[in-house]
Order: C-alpha cells, then structure tokens, then sequence
C-alpha cells in the first residue's frame, strides 16, 4: 500500500493551527505555494476535500477535522519512534521540555532546574509557564515532556504523579476592618471582599472548594493574572486573598503591611505534582527527573 509522505501531514496539521496558508508555510519554513500544493496532493490521494479555500478564509470539513487529528497523531508517533531510538544510546540526546503553571513555576522552576543540571550535567532544558490547560495540551500534542500543576486534573491521556500537598493562607491587611483577624469564615465576609485569580487558574478552584461559600457574591467580580497582583490588592485593603505557601515563602508579602494565616489544610490546599502524555518514548528518563526533583524537593 501506498503511503501519503509525512511532510504533507505536517502541511495539513499547520495549516488547521493557523487557518491561513501564508502562516502555516512560515511556520514550516517553506513556501505558500509548496504547502498549498502539498495539501492538494494530499486531498487528491485520499480522494476527498479536506479544506475549504476562499480569497479570506479557510475552513476544514468535519471529515478534515478528523483527518487532522489522525494526522497529528501520526506525527506524534513518528516524533517517538525518533527519540526513542536517540535515547537508545543517550536518553539526553534531546532537550526536556517542561512548563509550570503562573502560581507554581516562578517559585520553583528555577530551583528544580539546579537540582537537575546538578544531577544530570549534559540535559537541555527548556522551560515555560501558561495555565494548566494550555500545558496539558501541549502535553498532549508532544510539544511539552512534563507540566508542574497542581492536582487533581482530569485528562484522558495523561498521568501523573504527586510530589507533595501545599497548604493555604489567608492574607488581609493588618489594620483591615474587612475580617475579625483568626476567623476563617469565608461567609462573613462583605460581599466583593474576597479577591481570586482569574478564570482557567487552579488555584481559584482550590480557594473556592475550601471556602464553601454560601453566597458566591462574596467574590471580588475583578479576576487577577497574577499573585502579585493579588497582593497589591489586599495591600490596599480592597479585599482578603488565599495565598499558596510557595508565594509566602518566596516572599511575595515583603515590603507590605499584608499579615496571613495558616487555612485548615483539610479544606484548604493543592496537591503539587507532574503531569505527562501516556506512552511517552522518554518515559524512564521522566521517572529520572521526577524523582531527582521528588528526593532533593526543598518545600516538602
């Protein structure tokens, strides 16, 4: 049987991430006319349309959707078969990508990078930082090896492992009149007075399961990007926020008139941990990696 060339696939898959020809072939570093008629190639050996062409636009068919996924499965698999028979000889032949979420990695992906160059001296790492959504995608589609998040997280094709569970803090203004300082009853609290992050970050999920709000009008409607931006916040007495240990330790409250206080870690914590793609070719060479981090670990 005849097989449509790899190079194709990878033109069909560029062009379903970008939804224009001319950024598919840049990406691809090619021309728009050799991606163009790579697809057409493709579609004629298939025998069906898989993309749908106007002067603006270009739309895939349900069937191309389909096609597409299958397509960047192959690849997928073609990139195993590649560092897999690399890593016969040295599993660090490739750089180790690993991403953490923004409420966990600038507080310990710095460290964990030490920790690994000083356990593994030749290993290429590259590191970044998005939510965890964006990072198990990336696990998924092969563009990430590891993602430190925060568990549990549900994901059909991933598994994980826990390093440790983190506790939780409340954090006010020293002289606020927003909260009896001790209490911990999140539904005593003025309506607005409780300041989260933004939607697609777990931590908000993690404050929000522990406080069991009976009024959810006690959320501040602004949602922050960032811890720091939280601090600000409370700094100014405009609200209380939950704060990881990591942050605290970190020293993200120096400089403020900020206090905080230990949250009942029954209700209040996140499990730390790494998350990768099931069947990953490296697989040994991530139970390393986990496990360097895991024994030399300096927040459990």
């Amino acid at each position: 049987m005849f097989l449509p060339p790899i190079r194709q696939l990878q033109y069909l898959v560029a062009l379903y991430d970008h939804l224009h020809f001319g950024r598919a072939a840049r990406h691809l570093n090619v021309t728009q006319s050799t991606l163009s008629t790579g697809i057409r190639e493709l579609e004629k050996f298939l025998g069906v349309q898989l993309v749908e062409r106007t002067n603006k636009s270009v739309t895939f068919s349900d069937l191309g959707k389909r096609i597409t996924d299958r397509s960047r499965y192959i690849l997928m698999q073609t990139e195993d078969l590649i560092d897999e028979a690399k890593a016969h000889h040295n599993p660090l032949s490739s750089p180790v990508k690993i991403g953490g979420i923004h409420t966990i990695a600038p507080y310990v992906l710095g460290n964990y990078a030490v920790t690994l160059r000083n356990q593994m001296p030749s290993i290429q790492l590259y590191l970044r930082e998005s939510t965890t959504r964006v990072l198990v995608d990336e696990l998924q589609n092969n563009s990430l090896d590891l993602a430190l998040i925060a568990l549990p997280f549900e994901a059909g094709s991933v598994e994980t492992r826990i390093l440790y569970r983190e506790p939780l803090y409340l954090a006010h203004q020293a002289q606020t009149d927003l909260m009896v300082p001790g209490e911990t009853d999140f539904n005593d609290l003025p309506d607005e007075s409780l300041l989260l992050l933004d939607d697609g970050h777990c931590l908000r999920d993690h404050a929000l399961a522990g406080c069991r709000l009976k009024n959810h009008k006690k959320v501040h409607t602004f949602g922050a990007n960032s811890l720091q931006m939280l601090v600000q916040m409370v700094d100014s007495d405009i609200g209380v926020t939950i704060l990881p240990q990591m942050a605290i330790d970190a020293g993200i409250l120096n400089g403020t008139n900020i206090q905080y206080q230990l949250l009942p870690i029954e209700q209040f914590h996140r499990d730390i941990g790494f998350a990768w793609r099931k069947g990953h070719s490296r697989q040994p060479l991530l139970n390393d990696i986990i496990d360097a981090i895991d024994t030399n670990d300096p927040m459990k």
